[in-house]
């Protein structure tokens, strides 16, 4: 697939190529389009919200939201041609060649650096939009009623880009010889799923209780 910004390409043709047979984009792409589609959620709310009557005392703080919003979506977008680029060149180290011993010993430590290196993007979705989790906890608390499931389909979309970018961290780090730094990775992506699961259980039990009385 060509290296251009998703940004440059509609919807549908982002999709076609999701759905070809081609590795790239996958689900580490995939990931990393739902966090900013959950950022992109929580700028609508904000926006909905500003302005409006009774809701002069939250401008300040709608405001902030919408900033930091917009920075995640913006480089969860980024993270999209990231998460392919890296992936490409995992594929790039796999191919080359292995005919002495020389050659695998070289093969494998551009293999481990890939592996490495392709890690990186998914783990940024990961962390990046268990904040934008947070981001919607705050609009729902904060912004109109009227706009509540909005924030909450962005939680679900942001709970899905965590786990997403946690499990295409987790496929790179299982042929990583460096255990140490395997062992790391592994205790923060669960530090981050215990916590985005934690705020999006609250969340639910927000919207659902807000819901049940209309």
């Amino acid at each position: 697939m060509p290296q251009e910004a998703p940004k440059e390409m509609t919807v549908s043709e982002f999709l076609d190529s999701l759905a070809s047979g081609s590795a790239t984009p996958g689900g580490g792409s995939a990931a990393a389009l739902a966090g900013s589609m959950a950022a992109a959620l929580v700028e609508m709310v904000a926006n909905l919200t500003l302005g409006k009557k009774g809701f002069e005392g939250h401008e300040l703080a709608l405001r902030e939201m919408l900033e930091e919003a917009n920075s995640y979506r913006q480089s969860l977008l980024s993270t999209i041609v990231q998460d392919i680029s890296a992936y490409q060149e995992v594929i790039k180290a796999y191919l080359l060649p292995k005919t002495n011993e020389e050659e695998k010993r070289k093969r494998q430590e551009e293999i481990q650096k890939a592996l490495k290196k392709a890690a990186d993007p998914p783990l940024f979705t990961a962390a990046t939009s268990l904040k934008v989790l947070k981001l919607c906890q705050q609009a729902i608390e904060k912004g109109k009623t009227q706009t509540i499931t909005d924030a909450a389909v962005g939680a679900l979309l942001a709970e899905a880009a965590l786990w997403g970018g946690s499990l295409n961290v987790l496929i790179n780090l299982s042929a990583l010889a460096d255990k140490k730094y395997v062992q790391k990775i592994k205790m923060d992506l669960q530090r981050l799923r215990q916590e985005g699961e934690k705020i999006k259980q609250q969340i639910m039990a927000k919207v659902n209780e807000q819901l049940a009385k209309s």
